[in-house]
């Protein structure tokens, strides 16, 4: 396996799609983080590597441009490569194809380690070899999501424990998961969106209070905060369009 990049295939099997046939875009999220997660165990940098130093990564931010969904029984490529390090955060790439060969998903994302005691961010080992490319999906830089004024309450559920991760928090598919539920009311369609951007701002655990909060937008696709209210604190951002 090439230590520049990381290809996975599959075919979508069904219980990742919905009623159209399409990947639930929780489940892309997954099939991401999953890709990431492979690349970095192939470079030496994984999970079980870093939580001999007592640390862990942490993804920061995502934002993926969808032409379409991956189809159910159809072969779906990802390919992920590391873009580098900016001391406190890491970069990293996506491109999705479907069975023609046709690049159907793009995706970027920012990724921090935490000390696993403190939960605080630290400086990324600049030992650490990601054999970063020289190749980005969007020709901008991510800019961190700022969501609107929120406006109102649109769910509110407190987290079970099959919302979690082996980090012992809540896995970052789930807030997307719980985001588009609580916007088809009103009005999302996932296979109309086109742009998904989410910031992660704060750990999330079990048992956990979350309220999901309409935000204002400048009438260009939807918005929303989820509020921890155990914490008293924002958790995440989400953006889609």
């Amino acid at each position: 396996m090439s230590k520049n990049l990381v290809q996975i295939n599959k075919v979508v099997p069904a219980y990742e799609t919905g009623p159209d046939d399409r990947m639930h875009c929780h489940w892309l999220m997954n099939h991401l983080q999953e890709a990431a997660t492979v690349h970095a165990d192939t470079l030496g940098i994984g999970v079980n590597d870093l939580a001999e130093s007592g640390q862990m990564w942490v993804l920061t931010s995502m934002r993926i441009e969808i032409d379409e969904l991956p189809r159910r029984e159809e072969e779906f490529e990802l390919t992920t490569w590391s873009r580098g390090v900016k001391r406190l955060r890491a970069f990293r790439d996506f491109s999705g194809c479907n069975a023609e060969g046709r690049e159907i998903i793009r995706a970027s994302s920012e990724w921090m380690v935490l000390d696993e005691a403190t939960r605080k961010p630290i400086t990324i080992n600049p030992d650490f070899n990601f054999h970063a490319q020289d190749k980005c999906v969007f020709p901008d830089a991510m800019k961190r999501l700022r969501p609107g004024m929120p406006t109102q309450e649109i769910r509110a559920f407190n987290v079970g424990y099959s919302s979690l991760d082996a980090n012992g928090h809540v896995n970052n598919a789930e807030y997307l998961r719980w985001s588009f539920d609580g916007l088809r009311p009103l009005g999302l369609n996932q296979n109309e969106i086109k742009s998904i951007r989410i910031a992660f701002l704060s750990e999330v655990f079990e048992g956990n209070s979350i309220k999901l909060m309409n935000c204002e937008t400048d009438g260009e696709g939807l918005e929303l905060i989820g509020i921890n209210e155990t914490e008293g604190k924002p958790s995440f951002a989400l953006q889609v369009k």
